[in-house]
């Protein structure tokens, strides 16, 4: 049975179980709106714009996150999807050259719905496109949705267990790459099959109004691999299963029986991607393991197996064939290297190695081919064309026949970073952002519009997590993260880095604390005599929080504060925090470490620089997800937001709280310049206020007191813009209603009121 719903977003990176959430809302998602520069609005009054509607954009950065699959329309040219593991389902206009992100209305509850575990178009249909999404098998909460108009609108199809239990799904685990695990039979549209990760095979004889176990599949395969791929052979009734760890299976009567292909390569040999050749040949990429890669490449033909392995000692996970040539195949290793995709014009009797010549935006590292592996695909309707997935996104060569071939990225609106941290220093002049990002360090952004030139600093950080500037003088920047060691991101020989030119130029922390890395920290709002700020870090895990009187060159120990305030990389929040006009006050909250409490979070303050600290408020809400942030310009207001919950206020230095009337769930916030004609900051709130979801901005909240109940809200967020993973929040402190929001795996997006007055930083 199908629910339909408006396509409500996203799916946080970080790896938190979220109960499942039974989906019974209506909704719809247009195509998602132009990028906030290209907007034409009515001209508008300065009066307006404390009601005008919101415009949304990526910040511009064309660039990292796994594209794990892309598809072609066998009939209609130029229609093409790509999938990711975080970021969604994104189709591409050929006439722009860019991607239209077609996932961003969902909410908060869907956002599970981010990563996508397959793909499958209706070969008969243009307009159908299906997708199993879910992310992490412990969760159980998969589902297929489908859209009949190119994923402008979506139905969950309500695909279960026998049991009634979501199917689970891995869209970002081990083996995303693998697939196509859901297909449409070409001869019979009604006709789709899914081959899950845990629960085995299923299948739809109506168009995915229901679903059924398929109980005659015999495997369900092994380490949460499952069932690879499910492919029709367009020419006969066939049907071929992948199976991970168990082999290839095929059906000649519908799915009623099934046999294992006979003198396979073996059940070390996993199958991974696999392509049918106009001449029914079936073509396999084989992966073994990373240790020890092995894997091979075979093709299977009048029941016959036969090897055609380009280079041994690798291992294969993408295959490709032309549709109109049954001898024109071509595969790629697991992972990628500059090196390492071949191609062959006699049916892989021999191998050309293809050289790339690749023109990538230029703050991708030299290394960025030597990456994960996605999906090779030649396209049917000029088979000069090939289209590649990677890690770091998607590239084309529009004639793969020269040597070396010339490539080039597409990645223009397909923004899949995975955001830690956003700030916008409000220095006129200055940069618009500074971004800190999963995997590859963080950029400076001149504006949101110009791709920047390169990352903070080549090669030396992986993840910046943490970042503050100093009010005082926002040119100060400090950032900590980590650079992967030889035992991961905690043998990490990069821990942190000081500014003093807007994030120009870095100064790495001379000795760091033994053990600190990642976590968050705060800058003072003024000052030393010594010209350096204050800084206060609270590293990830264990360690204590220490500070800095020297720009990070040597650090102190500080008493009272607590340690594990930071749990882990992947979980957003803000635990510790400066007061941003007393530069001696820094605040700090901590979970308790039962996560089964609602209430038990502790709040301190230190008064003395960060030297020593007290707790000031007990049995506060209670989550791991939370964010501390100081008020500009207000000396002893600070705000809390606790996943779930709602928001708290307090001023007087954190020595007590208030919790806001009308604000039911403040998962995040932050704050933004004043409105004209008012001194005090607005405030944005991502959570439900008035009853209602969304993102939500006030402009006289921080001006009243207590729980300032007669404060008005205005909701920012809109139908295709849901903000459903949000990880952190940054108001624009130089334009008035401008925000940054960071997210788990869609980028960083600027929202700002829709007035012609208004021009994107």
């Amino acid at each position: 049975m199908s629910t339909k719903f408006r396509l409500n977003r996203f799916s946080r990176a970080a790896l938190v179980a979220i109960a499942s959430f039974a989906l019974t809302q209506s909704a719809y998602i247009p195509v998602p709106v132009p990028r906030v520069d290209t907007i034409n609005s009515a001209v508008a009054s300065v009066a307006d714009e404390t009601s005008a509607p919101y415009s949304w954009g990526n910040v511009a950065i064309n660039g990292m996150g796994f594209v794990t699959g892309l598809v072609i329309h066998p009939a209609a040219p130029d229609l093409i999807y790509a999938r990711t593991d975080v970021g969604g389902v994104f189709r591409w206009d050929a006439t722009a050259s860019q991607w239209i992100p077609l996932m961003d209305g969902f909410g908060r509850d869907q956002k599970h719905y981010y990563s996508i575990e397959s793909i499958a178009l209706d070969p008969k249909n243009p307009d159908v496109i299906y997708a199993a999404v879910g992310g992490y098998t412990q969760e159980a909460n998969g589902e297929i949705l489908k859209s009949s108009d190119r994923g402008i609108t979506w139905i969950a199809t309500g695909l279960r267990t026998p049991t009634g239990e979501h199917v689970r799904m891995g869209g970002n685990e081990n083996w995303r790459w693998v697939g196509e695990r859901l297909a449409v039979d070409p001869n019979n549209s009604q006709v789709i099959y899914f081959g899950s990760r845990l629960d085995g095979l299923y299948q739809s004889s109506d168009g995915a109004v229901s679903w059924k176990k398929v109980t005659s599949f015999p495997a369900t395969g092994t380490a949460n691999g499952g069932l690879a791929f499910v492919l029709f052979d367009p020419q006969t009734t066939k049907t071929y299963v992948g199976v991970i760890g168990g082999g290839v299976y095929s059906s000649k009567n519908g799915g009623a029986n099934w046999q294992l292909l006979k003198d396979d390569p073996g059940v070390n040999q996993n199958p991974q991607q696999a392509a049918i050749a106009k001449d029914g040949t079936l073509y396999i990429a084989f992966f073994t393991s990373s240790d020890t890669p092995q894997g091979e490449v075979w093709k299977y033909a009048n029941n016959q197996w036969i090897q055609i392995t380009p280079e041994s000692n690798k291992n294969y996970t993408s295959v490709t064939i032309d549709p109109n040539n049954p001898d024109i195949v071509m595969v790629a290793e697991y992972p990628l290297s500059s090196s390492g995709m071949y191609r062959s014009i006699n049916g892989g009797k021999n191998w050309d190695r293809v050289r790339l010549d690749v023109k990538a935006e230029r703050w991708w590292p030299s290394w960025h081919l030597h990456t994960l592996m996605g999906r090779l695909v030649i396209n049917p309707h000029n088979p000069k064309q090939v289209w590649l997935t990677t890690g770091f996104g998607v590239m084309r060569t529009d004639d793969i026949t020269v040597s070396p071939s010339n490539w080039v990225t597409y990645m223009s609106n397909l923004e899949e970073l995975v955001t830690f941290v956003v700030k916008s220093p409000p220095l006129v002049g200055g940069a618009a952002l500074l971004s800190g990002i999963a995997d590859m360090d963080g950029f400076r952004h001149l504006s949101i519009t110009n791709i920047p030139s390169q990352t903070y600093e080549r090669g030396k950080f992986a993840d910046t997590t943490g970042m503050d500037f100093s009010e005082a003088n926002p040119f100060i920047v400090v950032r900590v993260g980590s650079s992967p060691g030889v035992g991961g991101r905690e043998d990490s020989q990069v821990r942190g880095a000081y500014s003093s030119d807007n994030g120009q130029n870095w100064r790495p922390f001379s000795v760091p604390p033994t053990g600190a890395v990642n976590g968050k920290v705060a800058v003072s709002a003024t000052l030393q005599p010594n010209g350096y700020p204050i800084i206060v870090w609270a590293p990830q895990g264990n360690v204590y929080p220490h500070r800095s009187l020297d720009g990070g060159q040597t650090w102190l120990s500080v008493t009272g504060a607590p340690n594990g305030t930071i749990s882990q990389l992947w979980f957003p929040s803000q635990a510790v925090a400066s007061d941003r006009v007393d530069g001696n006050v820094f605040y700090l909250y901590k979970y308790d470490d039962d996560k089964n409490k609602t209430y038990g979070g502790t709040f301190y303050r230190s008064v003395d620089g960060g030297a020593t600290w007290k707790p000031t408020v007990t049995n506060l809400p209670n989550d791991h997800l939370h964010y501390v942030k100081a008020v500009p310009g207000m000396r002893g207001h600070v705000w809390l937001s606790v996943y779930g919950n709602s928001l708290y206020r307090s001023g007087d230095g954190g020595q007590s709280f208030t919790r806001l009337a009308n604000v039911q769930r403040a998962d995040e916030l932050t704050f933004g310049k004043p409105a004209s004609g008012r001194t005090n900051s607005t405030v944005f709130v991502y959570g439900v206020v008035n009853q209602t979801e969304g993102l939500f901005r006030s402009d006289d909240a921080t001006s009243l007191p207590g729980d300032a109940a007669g404060a008005t809200w205005m909701k920012v967020s809109t139908a295709n813009q849901a903000f459903g993973n949000v990880t952190y929040l940054e108001g624009d402190r130089l334009k008035f209603g401008g925000i940054y929001v960071g997210t788990g795996g869609r980028g960083i997006f600027y929202g700002q009121p829709n007035l012609k007055i208004y021009s994107p930083r």
